[in-house]
Protein backbone atom coordinates (compact mmCIF):
# COMPACT_ATOMS: atom_id res chain seq x y z
CA UNK A 1 0.00 0.00 0.00
CA UNK A 2 1.11 3.34 -0.90
CA UNK A 3 -1.16 5.49 0.52
CA UNK A 4 -0.46 6.93 4.29
CA UNK A 5 -3.11 5.97 6.79
CA UNK A 6 -1.44 7.30 9.62
CA UNK A 7 -3.90 9.79 10.40
CA UNK A 8 -7.05 7.33 10.44
CA UNK A 9 -5.11 4.12 12.53
CA UNK A 10 -3.96 6.92 14.70
CA UNK A 11 -6.87 8.10 15.69
CA UNK A 12 -8.77 4.49 15.88
CA UNK A 13 -5.92 3.56 18.62
CA UNK A 14 -6.44 6.88 20.97
CA UNK A 15 -10.44 6.00 20.63
CA UNK A 16 -9.74 2.10 21.35
CA UNK A 17 -7.33 3.27 24.30
CA UNK A 18 -9.80 5.43 25.79
CA UNK A 19 -12.43 2.41 25.92
CA UNK A 20 -9.89 0.26 27.32
CA UNK A 21 -9.13 2.28 30.18
CA UNK A 22 -9.31 0.46 33.52
CA UNK A 23 -12.76 1.76 35.83
CA UNK A 24 -11.00 0.64 38.79
CA UNK A 25 -7.42 -0.52 40.09
CA UNK A 26 -8.26 -4.36 41.25
CA UNK A 27 -9.82 -4.04 37.29
CA UNK A 28 -7.05 -3.21 35.37
CA UNK A 29 -5.76 -7.14 35.49
CA UNK A 30 -8.82 -7.33 33.07
CA UNK A 31 -8.16 -4.68 30.85
CA UNK A 32 -4.91 -5.45 30.54
CA UNK A 33 -5.61 -8.81 29.17
CA UNK A 34 -7.67 -7.61 26.72
CA UNK A 35 -5.04 -4.84 25.73
CA UNK A 36 -2.31 -7.74 25.86
CA UNK A 37 -4.12 -9.46 22.66
CA UNK A 38 -4.37 -6.00 20.89
CA UNK A 39 -0.22 -6.06 20.61
CA UNK A 40 0.07 -2.75 23.72
CA UNK A 41 1.51 -4.43 26.22
CA UNK A 42 3.16 -7.98 27.10
CA UNK A 43 2.16 -11.04 29.54
CA UNK A 44 3.38 -8.93 32.41
CA UNK A 45 1.52 -5.70 31.12
CA UNK A 46 4.31 -3.82 30.44
CA UNK A 47 4.28 -1.46 27.63
CA UNK A 48 5.38 -3.21 24.30
CA UNK A 49 4.93 -2.29 20.47
CA UNK A 50 3.47 -5.38 19.33
CA UNK A 51 1.67 -6.62 16.38
CA UNK A 52 -1.80 -5.36 16.24
CA UNK A 53 -3.30 -6.49 12.95
CA UNK A 54 -3.93 -4.83 10.34
CA UNK A 55 -6.99 -2.75 11.29
CA UNK A 56 -8.82 -3.24 8.07
CA UNK A 57 -12.12 -2.83 9.27
CA UNK A 58 -10.97 0.62 10.61
CA UNK A 59 -9.73 1.64 7.48
CA UNK A 60 -12.86 0.41 5.43
CA UNK A 61 -15.39 2.24 8.59
CA UNK A 62 -13.46 5.46 8.25
CA UNK A 63 -12.84 5.17 4.43
CA UNK A 64 -16.00 4.84 3.12
CA UNK A 65 -17.85 7.67 5.43
CA UNK A 66 -15.18 9.54 3.49
CA UNK A 67 -16.58 8.15 0.17
CA UNK A 68 -20.09 9.01 0.99
CA UNK A 69 -19.17 12.45 1.44
CA UNK A 70 -18.68 12.54 5.15
CA UNK A 71 -16.04 13.90 7.73
CA UNK A 72 -13.96 10.54 8.38
CA UNK A 73 -13.40 11.82 12.45
CA UNK A 74 -17.54 11.39 13.20
CA UNK A 75 -16.91 7.52 12.65
CA UNK A 76 -13.75 6.53 14.55
CA UNK A 77 -16.10 5.30 17.48
CA UNK A 78 -17.57 3.07 15.38
CA UNK A 79 -14.22 1.99 13.75
CA UNK A 80 -13.25 1.22 16.99
CA UNK A 81 -16.38 -0.59 18.10
CA UNK A 82 -15.80 -3.27 14.82
CA UNK A 83 -12.37 -3.30 15.66
CA UNK A 84 -12.89 -4.55 18.81
CA UNK A 85 -15.90 -6.90 17.33
CA UNK A 86 -12.97 -8.51 15.21
CA UNK A 87 -10.83 -9.03 18.24
CA UNK A 88 -13.11 -10.49 20.47
CA UNK A 89 -13.90 -13.14 17.66
CA UNK A 90 -10.24 -13.73 17.54
CA UNK A 91 -10.37 -14.55 21.30
CA UNK A 92 -13.18 -16.23 21.31
CA UNK A 93 -11.57 -18.48 17.67
CA UNK A 94 -8.38 -19.52 19.54
CA UNK A 95 -10.34 -20.87 22.40
CA UNK A 96 -12.64 -22.78 19.97
CA UNK A 97 -9.45 -24.16 18.00
CA UNK A 98 -7.52 -24.43 20.62
CA UNK A 99 -4.84 -22.47 19.47
CA UNK A 100 -1.87 -21.64 21.76
CA UNK A 101 -0.32 -18.76 19.45
CA UNK A 102 -1.00 -16.01 18.01
CA UNK A 103 0.42 -13.83 16.21
CA UNK A 104 4.01 -15.51 17.04
CA UNK A 105 3.01 -15.35 20.80
CA UNK A 106 0.57 -16.95 23.11
CA UNK A 107 -2.91 -16.16 23.47
CA UNK A 108 -5.14 -14.87 26.11
CA UNK A 109 -6.39 -18.18 27.19
CA UNK A 110 -2.87 -20.14 27.06
CA UNK A 111 -1.64 -17.25 29.38
CA UNK A 112 -4.80 -17.17 31.52
CA UNK A 113 -6.78 -19.75 31.24
CA UNK A 114 -10.13 -20.87 29.66
CA UNK A 115 -12.55 -18.67 32.21
CA UNK A 116 -10.61 -15.74 31.94
CA UNK A 117 -9.87 -15.94 28.04
CA UNK A 118 -13.94 -16.36 27.69
CA UNK A 119 -14.45 -13.59 30.22
CA UNK A 120 -12.11 -11.05 28.04
CA UNK A 121 -13.42 -12.09 24.91
CA UNK A 122 -17.07 -11.39 26.25
CA UNK A 123 -15.93 -7.78 27.81
CA UNK A 124 -14.33 -6.83 24.80
CA UNK A 125 -17.85 -7.30 22.78
CA UNK A 126 -19.40 -5.59 25.20
CA UNK A 127 -16.94 -2.30 25.18
CA UNK A 128 -17.10 -2.69 21.05
CA UNK A 129 -21.53 -1.95 21.46
CA UNK A 130 -20.34 0.63 24.21
CA UNK A 131 -18.33 2.12 21.70
CA UNK A 132 -21.29 2.99 19.04
CA UNK A 133 -22.92 5.22 22.39
CA UNK A 134 -19.82 7.33 21.86
CA UNK A 135 -20.80 8.57 17.88
CA UNK A 136 -23.35 11.26 19.68
CA UNK A 137 -20.00 13.01 20.90
CA UNK A 138 -18.67 13.28 17.20
CA UNK A 139 -22.37 14.52 16.53
CA UNK A 140 -24.14 11.59 14.75
CA UNK A 141 -27.85 11.44 14.71
CA UNK A 142 -29.17 9.40 17.49
CA UNK A 143 -31.64 7.39 14.25
CA UNK A 144 -28.14 6.79 13.13
CA UNK A 145 -25.96 5.59 15.67
CA UNK A 146 -29.47 3.06 16.53
CA UNK A 147 -29.07 2.12 13.00
CA UNK A 148 -25.09 1.26 13.08
CA UNK A 149 -26.01 -0.58 16.51
CA UNK A 150 -28.21 -2.50 15.83
CA UNK A 151 -26.13 -3.19 12.07
CA UNK A 152 -23.24 -4.41 14.24
CA UNK A 153 -25.62 -6.94 16.58
CA UNK A 154 -26.82 -8.57 13.53
CA UNK A 155 -23.30 -8.48 12.45
CA UNK A 156 -22.14 -10.21 15.72
CA UNK A 157 -24.69 -12.67 15.25
CA UNK A 158 -23.72 -13.31 11.97
CA UNK A 159 -20.08 -14.05 12.78
CA UNK A 160 -21.67 -16.77 15.43
CA UNK A 161 -23.77 -18.46 13.10
CA UNK A 162 -20.36 -18.84 10.88
CA UNK A 163 -18.52 -20.16 13.42
CA UNK A 164 -21.41 -23.09 14.00
CA UNK A 165 -20.86 -23.67 10.39
CA UNK A 166 -17.22 -24.40 10.95
CA UNK A 167 -17.06 -25.98 14.16
CA UNK A 168 -20.02 -27.75 12.66
CA UNK A 169 -18.39 -28.92 9.88
CA UNK A 170 -15.28 -30.30 11.40
CA UNK A 171 -13.89 -33.34 10.04
CA UNK A 172 -16.53 -33.67 7.42
CA UNK A 173 -15.25 -34.64 3.62
CA UNK A 174 -18.31 -33.92 1.67
CA UNK A 175 -18.61 -29.74 2.80
CA UNK A 176 -19.59 -27.96 -0.44
CA UNK A 177 -18.44 -25.37 -1.90
CA UNK A 178 -22.44 -23.57 -1.38
CA UNK A 179 -21.62 -24.81 2.52
CA UNK A 180 -18.73 -22.52 2.90
CA UNK A 181 -19.76 -19.52 1.38
CA UNK A 182 -22.09 -19.44 3.59
CA UNK A 183 -19.69 -20.15 6.34
CA UNK A 184 -17.50 -17.50 4.97
CA UNK A 185 -20.05 -15.51 4.65
CA UNK A 186 -20.95 -15.09 8.24
CA UNK A 187 -17.14 -15.82 9.67
CA UNK A 188 -15.71 -13.02 7.31
CA UNK A 189 -17.72 -11.18 5.13
CA UNK A 190 -20.30 -9.91 7.37
CA UNK A 191 -17.99 -7.83 9.42
CA UNK A 192 -16.41 -6.18 6.68
CA UNK A 193 -19.28 -5.67 4.74
CA UNK A 194 -20.26 -4.30 8.13
CA UNK A 195 -17.37 -1.94 8.48
CA UNK A 196 -18.19 -0.77 4.69
CA UNK A 197 -21.91 -0.11 5.38
CA UNK A 198 -21.55 1.63 8.40
CA UNK A 199 -19.16 3.96 7.58
CA UNK A 200 -21.13 4.88 4.74
CA UNK A 201 -24.52 5.21 6.53
CA UNK A 202 -22.39 7.55 8.86
CA UNK A 203 -20.90 9.48 6.08
CA UNK A 204 -24.51 10.12 5.00
CA UNK A 205 -25.12 8.16 1.95
CA UNK A 206 -28.57 8.27 1.14
CA UNK A 207 -29.22 6.03 -2.11
CA UNK A 208 -26.03 3.99 -2.05
CA UNK A 209 -25.27 1.75 1.17
CA UNK A 210 -26.43 -0.93 -0.21
CA UNK A 211 -23.76 -0.50 -2.92
CA UNK A 212 -21.08 -0.12 -0.15
CA UNK A 213 -22.55 -3.15 1.62
CA UNK A 214 -21.64 -5.32 -1.58
CA UNK A 215 -18.32 -3.85 -1.93
CA UNK A 216 -16.79 -5.24 1.28
CA UNK A 217 -19.33 -8.37 1.01
CA UNK A 218 -17.20 -9.34 -1.86
CA UNK A 219 -14.17 -8.40 -0.92
CA UNK A 220 -14.15 -10.21 2.32
CA UNK A 221 -15.07 -13.33 0.63
CA UNK A 222 -12.46 -12.75 -1.62
CA UNK A 223 -10.03 -12.25 1.03
CA UNK A 224 -11.06 -14.89 2.86
CA UNK A 225 -10.08 -17.04 -0.57
CA UNK A 226 -6.60 -15.55 -0.50
CA UNK A 227 -6.11 -16.61 2.69
CA UNK A 228 -6.96 -20.23 2.08
CA UNK A 229 -4.66 -20.05 -0.77
CA UNK A 230 -1.55 -18.84 1.57
CA UNK A 231 -2.39 -21.34 4.10
CA UNK A 232 -1.64 -23.72 1.43
CA UNK A 233 0.97 -22.52 -1.29
CA UNK A 234 2.30 -19.55 1.15
CA UNK A 235 5.54 -18.70 1.87
CA UNK A 236 6.65 -19.25 5.35
CA UNK A 237 9.48 -16.19 5.25
CA UNK A 238 6.47 -14.51 4.48
CA UNK A 239 3.42 -15.98 6.17
CA UNK A 240 5.44 -16.58 9.38
CA UNK A 241 3.55 -20.33 9.00
CA UNK A 242 4.93 -23.60 8.59
CA UNK A 243 4.45 -24.78 4.50
CA UNK A 244 0.88 -25.94 3.61
CA UNK A 245 -0.53 -25.28 7.40
CA UNK A 246 -3.80 -25.54 6.37
CA UNK A 247 -3.16 -29.15 4.72
CA UNK A 248 -1.15 -29.77 8.11
CA UNK A 249 -4.19 -29.08 10.25
CA UNK A 250 -6.92 -30.91 7.76
CA UNK A 251 -8.55 -27.38 7.22
CA UNK A 252 -11.45 -27.72 4.47
CA UNK A 253 -10.54 -24.76 2.48
CA UNK A 254 -11.81 -23.90 -0.76
CA UNK A 255 -8.95 -25.73 -2.42
CA UNK A 256 -9.70 -28.89 -0.61
CA UNK A 257 -13.39 -28.77 -1.48
CA UNK A 258 -13.27 -28.54 -4.82
CA UNK A 259 -10.23 -31.20 -5.12
CA UNK A 260 -12.51 -33.81 -2.89
CA UNK A 261 -15.63 -33.26 -5.01
CA UNK A 262 -14.47 -33.30 -8.87
CA UNK A 263 -10.29 -33.66 -9.00
CA UNK A 264 -8.22 -36.57 -9.94
CA UNK A 265 -6.84 -38.17 -7.05
CA UNK A 266 -9.61 -37.06 -5.07
CA UNK A 267 -10.47 -40.37 -3.71
CA UNK A 268 -6.52 -40.79 -1.89
CA UNK A 269 -7.16 -36.66 -0.86
CA UNK A 270 -9.80 -38.02 1.33
CA UNK A 271 -7.67 -40.85 2.02
CA UNK A 272 -5.34 -38.62 3.52
CA UNK A 273 -7.28 -36.20 4.87
CA UNK A 274 -9.38 -39.07 7.04
CA UNK A 275 -5.92 -39.70 9.15
CA UNK A 276 -5.64 -38.59 12.34
CA UNK A 277 -2.61 -37.05 11.86
CA UNK A 278 0.06 -36.35 8.39
CA UNK A 279 2.99 -36.63 8.23
CA UNK A 280 5.47 -34.51 6.08
CA UNK A 281 5.30 -37.06 3.03
CA UNK A 282 1.36 -36.83 3.45
CA UNK A 283 1.27 -33.11 3.27
CA UNK A 284 3.18 -32.86 0.30
CA UNK A 285 1.13 -36.01 -1.61
CA UNK A 286 -1.93 -34.01 -1.08
CA UNK A 287 -0.73 -30.42 -2.27
CA UNK A 288 0.78 -32.41 -5.34
CA UNK A 289 -3.06 -33.73 -5.69
CA UNK A 290 -4.30 -29.88 -5.65
CA UNK A 291 -1.51 -28.83 -7.80
CA UNK A 292 -2.45 -31.31 -10.57
CA UNK A 293 -6.12 -30.16 -10.26
CA UNK A 294 -4.78 -26.71 -10.61
CA UNK A 295 -6.86 -25.97 -7.73
CA UNK A 296 -4.20 -22.32 -6.77
CA UNK A 297 -5.41 -21.09 -10.10
CA UNK A 298 -9.01 -21.90 -9.85
CA UNK A 299 -9.48 -20.68 -6.03
CA UNK A 300 -7.34 -17.46 -7.30
CA UNK A 301 -9.88 -16.76 -10.22
CA UNK A 302 -12.70 -17.20 -7.61
CA UNK A 303 -11.17 -14.85 -5.34
CA UNK A 304 -10.57 -12.48 -8.45
CA UNK A 305 -14.50 -12.58 -9.18
CA UNK A 306 -15.14 -11.60 -6.16
CA UNK A 307 -12.67 -8.94 -6.25
CA UNK A 308 -14.10 -7.59 -9.51
CA UNK A 309 -17.84 -7.76 -7.68
CA UNK A 310 -16.44 -5.25 -4.94
CA UNK A 311 -15.45 -2.99 -7.34
CA UNK A 312 -18.23 -2.91 -8.84
CA UNK A 313 -20.57 -2.07 -6.62
CA UNK A 314 -17.40 0.84 -5.21
CA UNK A 315 -17.93 2.29 -8.96
CA UNK A 316 -22.09 2.17 -8.44
CA UNK A 317 -21.40 3.64 -5.15
CA UNK A 318 -19.73 6.86 -6.91
CA UNK A 319 -17.61 7.37 -4.12
CA UNK A 320 -16.15 11.03 -3.35
CA UNK A 321 -12.16 10.86 -3.96
CA UNK A 322 -9.40 11.30 -2.42
CA UNK A 323 -10.92 8.28 -0.43
CA UNK A 324 -11.94 6.32 -3.45
CA UNK A 325 -9.03 6.09 -4.73
CA UNK A 326 -7.60 4.13 -1.01
CA UNK A 327 -10.20 2.29 -1.05
CA UNK A 328 -9.37 0.82 -4.52
CA UNK A 329 -5.76 0.50 -3.11
CA UNK A 330 -6.43 -0.97 0.09
CA UNK A 331 -8.80 -3.86 -1.57
CA UNK A 332 -6.16 -4.15 -4.35
CA UNK A 333 -3.44 -4.74 -1.67
CA UNK A 334 -6.17 -7.04 0.42
CA UNK A 335 -6.36 -9.38 -2.14
CA UNK A 336 -2.86 -9.19 -3.36
CA UNK A 337 -1.32 -10.10 -0.18
CA UNK A 338 1.19 -12.37 0.52
CA UNK A 339 0.57 -12.85 4.20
Amino acid sequence: MTADYALYLTAVEDELRQLLEAPSEKLTPLYAMMAYHLGWVDAHFRPIEGDRGKRIRSLLCLLCCEAAGGDWSRAVPAAAGLELVHNFSLIHDDIEDNSPTRRGRPTVWAVWGLAQGLNAGDAMLMLARLALGRLSRRGVEPGITLQAMDLLDRTCLQLCEGQYLDIAGEGRLDVSEEAYLEMIGGKTAALLAASTQMGALIGGAQDTPEHYRQFGWHLGLAFQMVDDLLGIWGDPAVTGKPAADDIRSRKMTLPVILALRSAPGSEELAALYSQDALGDEDIARAVAILDQAGMQSHVQGLAARHQAGAMAALEAAAPRSPAAGHLRELSTALTGRRK
